[in-house]
């Protein structure tokens, strides 16, 4: 009796630890589609978990001259979110689009291990092997700009810094198009 009852906390316990966990940390399958926190999507990573979005410039970057793309031409997108020195998990997802909300360009994963996209190929996310930090976190991938004359893309990305409290940044990237 003492034995089932003693099983019986243990589990409960155990539940009540890995839920908690659960709640505290990024998607570990990553972000549904829609939560890039782009004027059409509407939502951000803040809509499932429990902090203020912070607006934060930089965690986008590229290796794109003059911030000017070339029609065609592949990219590497850099999502780079840094906490404090005990932040262990994170959480993102990008997606490049025009001021419509159009998904402009084709996003490519180059880190299957990490990262995979959502939505018809509209967002790219973390994965479960994609969450673990230390201090910081960062995921690439390419991108293949627009065809010519698609005008500027706007890359719009919502990111987690998991824990307690949980921190929830946006920021976005505009590219224009080289004419």
């Amino acid at each position: 009796m003492k034995n089932k009852l003693l099983i019986s906390i243990s589990a409960l316990l155990c539940s009540v630890v890995l839920l908690g966990f659960m709640k505290f940390s990024p998607s570990s399958d990553g972000t549904p589609a829609g939560y890039s926190s782009s004027p059409s999507d509407g939502k951000d990573c803040a809509s499932c978990h429990k902090a203020k979005p912070r607006p934060m410039d930089g965690i986008i970057t590229t290796n794109i001259s003059g911030n000017k793309y070339v029609p065609g031409k592949t990219y590497t997108i850099t999502a780079t979110l840094k906490g404090d020195a005990k932040a262990k998990k994170f959480g993102f997802q990008i997606s490049p689009q025009n001021n419509k909300g159009k998904l402009m360009g084709k996003m490519v994963v180059t880190n299957n291990i990490e990262t995979k996209l959502a939505g018809n190929g509209k967002y790219m996310n973390q994965i479960t092997k994609g969450v673990d930090g230390n201090g910081s976190k960062t995921w690439t991938f390419d991108w293949i700009a627009p065809e010519k004359n698609s005008g500027d893309v706007t890359f719009y990305g919502s990111f987690l810094i998991g824990g307690n409290p949980q921190i929830v940044y946006n920021s976005s990237l505009v590219i224009k198009e080289n004419k």
